[in-house]
C-alpha cells in the first residue's frame, strides 16, 4: 500500500505544480531555458543559483556558484529563507531531471521572487552536453 501512495502523492504534487508553473510562465515570472542559454545566466554576477538536489548529488557535480538547498532534505522553505537572497535578482534553479525544480519554483515565487529561470531537463542534460561544472572541495 505504501508503495502506491507515495508515487501517487508525488504525482499529484507534480500535476499541481505544472498548473501553477503554467500560470507563472503566462505572467512572465518563470521560464525554462536550454543549457547554452542557462550558461549565459550563470555567467551573470547578478543572479542567485540554487541547486535543489541532495547534498550527495551536489557534491558529485554542480554548477559553479550554486548554493545547495535540498528539496527533499526536509525544511526546504526554512533553509531557503535563511539565505536572505535579494528577491529583485533573477534566481536560477535546477535539479537532476527538472522534477524537483518545478516544485521549488512555486515555493520561491511565494517567497517574493519574480524572475525564475529553470534549467530545462536539469543537470543530467547539462552534464551530457559537456557544460561546465565543479566538484565539491571535500571530494577532490
Amino acid at each position: 500500500m505504501k508503495k502506491t501512495i507515495i508515487p501517487l502523492f508525488i504525482l499529484s504534487l507534480i500535476i499541481s505544480s505544472c498548473s501553477s508553473i503554467h500560470k507563472l510562465k503566462k505572467n512572465g515570472v518563470y521560464k525554462e531555458v536550454a543549457s547554452e542559454e542557462y550558461l549565459l545566466y550563470v555567467n551573470d554576477s547578478l543572479v542567485n543559483i540554487i541547486d535543489v538536489r541532495s547534498p550527495n548529488e551536489f557534491n558529485k557535480s554542480h554548477i559553479k556558484g550554486a548554493i545547495n538547498v535540498s528539496y527533499f532534505g526536509g525544511n526546504f522553505k526554512e533553509n531557503f529563507n535563511k539565505l536572505n537572497l535579494d528577491t529583485s535578482k533573477t534566481i536560477l534553479i535546477y535539479c537532476q531531471t527538472q522534477h524537483r525544480s518545478l516544485l521549488v519554483a512555486n515555493k520561491i515565487y511565494k517567497s517574493g521572487f519574480r524572475s525564475i529561470v529553470d534549467l530545462d531537463k536539469g543537470m543530467r542534460v547539462w552534464l551530457k552536453e559537456g557544460m561546465p561544472y565543479v566538484v565539491s572541495d571535500s571530494l577532490q
